[in-house]
């Protein structure tokens, strides 16, 4: 933008006036300005404080070629050029004095690139400092570098021939308000620590201030901005001001023109003293950000002012908009947290990682940290209104990437309809804890969510197995495994590419000590469950598979179903316990394990030991390797109906099912003479 007319009175129809380039009624000048005619041609001066330099030329010829970049709105403006280098932040004054008759059309733009791209905008200009009517600009708060400075060439304007242009240079000093944003140097703000902002509002423009679309666009503001290098509660305080402003912003922003704009987590009018304001914003990231001062006549908001902005340390249980800012607190089991803060003002910045499901949720963070297995309680109790939506997630890393899942949630324990979510058989470490921001269900606002942890009862089910502490089975017995699948996810239970991939499941795990032929029975759940997996895996999140021996829906004597393994060796394990609501897989279960210290395997059933079906889970064709000729092959539903039947004509079978048999879990039963034995059979 430009400074044209100087001597209108509205700031905004003086930069807006050499747009377009034919709005200034001026015969075009062909090139031939002199060397400086082009901007990388201009000569470069040292511009120190105390000591101005003299820009002399004569613009007659001015030409635009190798002026502007070619989206430059100044593209196409006939200029020469200056430079000048400085070494600190200066507040820069271009004078056009002595000028006759006056310049009445004028540049009071800086460009720090040539040809000129981007550019700085004057803080203010008059037309009085100068006794003879010609225009001078201020530039405040300009930091140290080189910059390009053009002349207009105007004739219709007078703005054409010799000229001689004073630039002076001030050290910055202390920090003062510009009209632009863009022209404003931020200043560290240290934890513990006060900055004291002062500058006059009476020149307020709304140029430049506000993002097209803001709710405060048209505002006239000066700006000032500061720096934090770590979570600061900072406070914003108007006191001193005579009589009392009225009317002032509670926002800061993040960028400039502002966008991104941070709204005040609480503010009064009593600790000034005097009826002046005091904001306050709770755990605002490491950053810097802008704080507007509106001009607002009617409400006394004008005039010369100071204001006093102090930062102090977050509280270790505040919660921080940023997950890497956040200081984990000890857990203990037996204990409870009190985590408090405001969430008017979470964004999604760095929250979760790109592919997350949740990524572009704005939350604040909190963490904790637990020194042995745990079952967690987070209850959101005594929010008022009720919050109607939270996450019931943790992650363990920073951005959000492995998340635990809730093991199950009520708006019952409250007692006020707000919820609380439970967090079984966590493992020891660290939890990040996010704070959804949701104002369209009433989660907004300052908060105090209370989380709790207990030791871990054995063989209690989680949503994710990274959590899961092994239970230790016995030699020769039972242990029972107990949970609740109905909020169970998909979501880091299995390796990529796995073919249970997407399957919501429950974990259990297990560790036995040495061989045992070992049983997993359903038995009990009413109405029976259908559609189980039956599968163990010896990792986490699961990868290798393990198929069960046999099972059948028989030994239960209700219909529920019962999965053995034979001769399975030490180690440790992890059991999926699936949704599967469409065939009454869902709810509160109950699972028992039997073991029986490995025997010798009789010959018989040595005959069929090599029994191998792959690929499993297949589309409905597979192979079979160890049967014998003559062997009986049959595939059974989940139902015990058999539906297909064949005899081996050799020692390797290939069976193709697809379009005889639908979807789901079958049993591949091969008999002979001697015996006979199973296997799980999954078609996808």
């Amino acid at each position: 933008m430009n400074m044209i007319s100087p001597s209108r009175t509205i700031l905004a129809a003086a930069l807006l006036a050499l747009l377009p380039i034919a709005a200034l009624s001026m015969p075009y000048a062909p090139p031939g300005g002199g060397p400086n005619d082009d901007c990388a041609n201009a000569v470069n001066q040292a511009l120190e404080p105390g000591s101005p330099i003299t820009l002399t030329g004569n613009n007659t010829g001015a030409g635009a070629a190798g002026d502007w970049d070619a989206n430059s709105p100044f593209f196409g403006a006939p200029v020469v050029w200056h430079a000048f280098t400085t070494t600190q932040c200066t507040n820069i004054t271009i004078s056009y004095c002595g000028q006759a008759p006056v310049w009445a059309n004028t540049f009071g733009i800086l460009a720090n690139t040539c040809p000129a791209d981007v550019v700085i905008f004057p803080s203010s200009f008059n037309t009085t400092d100068c006794v003879d009517g010609n225009t001078t600009y201020i530039l405040n708060q300009v930091a140290a570098g080189t910059y390009y400075y053009p002349v207009l060439n105007d004739p219709g304007n007078n703005s054409s021939g010799p000229y001689s242009i004073v630039v002076s240079a001030t050290g910055c000093g202390p920090v003062q308000g510009s009209d632009l944003c863009v022209a404003v140097v931020p200043d560290a703000l240290v934890n513990g620590s006060t900055l004291t902002f002062t500058g006059d509002n009476t020149n307020a423009t709304a140029t430049n201030d506000f993002v097209t679309g803001s709710p405060f666009a048209g505002a006239p503001v000066v700006w000032h901005a500061f720096t934090t290098a770590a979570c600061a509660d900072v406070t914003v305080a108007y006191c001193g001001l005579s009589p009392s402003w009225n009317n002032t912003l509670g926002i800061l922003s993040t960028d400039c023109p502002a966008d991104s704009l941070i709204f005040l987590s609480g503010s009064d009018n009593t600790s000034c003293g005097d009826g002046n304001i005091t904001y306050y914003f709770t755990a605002l990231a490491a950053g810097t950000y802008y704080l507007p001062v509106l001009r607002d006549a009617g409400q006394n908001a004008i005039g010369p002012y100071s204001i006093d902005v102090t930062a102090t340390d977050c509280p270790n249980n505040q919660g921080s908009d940023f997950c890497s800012q956040v200081i984990p607190l000890a857990l203990a089991n037996g204990s409870s947290l009190n985590f408090t803060g405001d969430n008017t003002n979470a964004t999604p910045t760095a929250d979760f990682v790109t592919t997350s499901p949740f990524a572009g949720a704005p939350v604040v963070w909190h963490a904790f940290t637990t020194s042995a297995c745990a079952d967690v309680t987070i209850g959101y109790c005594g929010l008022s209104p009720t919050w109607t939506n939270s996450l019931g997630i943790l992650a363990t890393s920073c951005p959000g990437d492995s998340l635990i899942f809730l093991s199950g949630s009520n708006t019952i324990d409250c007692g006020d309809g707000n919820v609380t979510y439970f967090f079984n058989e966590l493992a020891a470490g660290t939890y990040y804890l996010p704070v959804l921001l949701d104002a369209n269900d009433n989660a907004i606002g300052p908060y105090t969510i209370v989380a709790s942890a207990e030791d871990c009862p054995s063989g209690q089910g989680g949503d994710g197995c990274a959590g899961i502490v092994p239970a230790l089975l016995p030699t020769t017995g039972t242990f029972t495994f107990t949970g609740d699948n109905t909020n169970a996810t998909p979501f880091n239970d299995w390796a990529a590419g796995n073919p249970f991939s997407g399957a919501p499941v429950v974990w259990h795990a297990f560790t036995i000590t040495e061989c045992e032929d070992l049983s997993i029975a359903y038995c009990g759940l009413s109405p029976a469950w259908g559609g189980q997996f039956g599968i163990l895996s010896p990792d986490c999140p699961a990868d290798s598979i393990m198929f069960p021996s046999s099972f059948n829906t028989s030994d239960c004597g209700d219909g529920n179903v019962t999965y053995y393994y034979d001769e399975l060796a030490a180690g440790t394990y992890y059991m999926p316990v699936v949704l599967n609501a469409g065939q009454n897989s869902i709810g509160a279960y109950s699972v028992e394990m039997e073991t029986i210290s490995c025997e010798p395997v009789s010959v018989g059933e040595a005959t069929i030991s090599g029994l191998v079906v792959y690929p499993n889970p297949n589309d409905g064709g597979f192979s079979i390797v160890g049967v014998r000729t003559g062997d009986d092959l049959s595939v059974i539903d989940m139902a015990g109906r058999k539906v297909f039947s064949r005899v081996a004509a050799s020692a390797n079978v290939y069976l193709d099912l697809r379009g005889v048999v639908a979807q789901g879990s079958y049993v591949l039963r091969v008999a002979n003479t001697e015996g006979s034995q199973e296997r799980l059979l999954i078609v996808r």
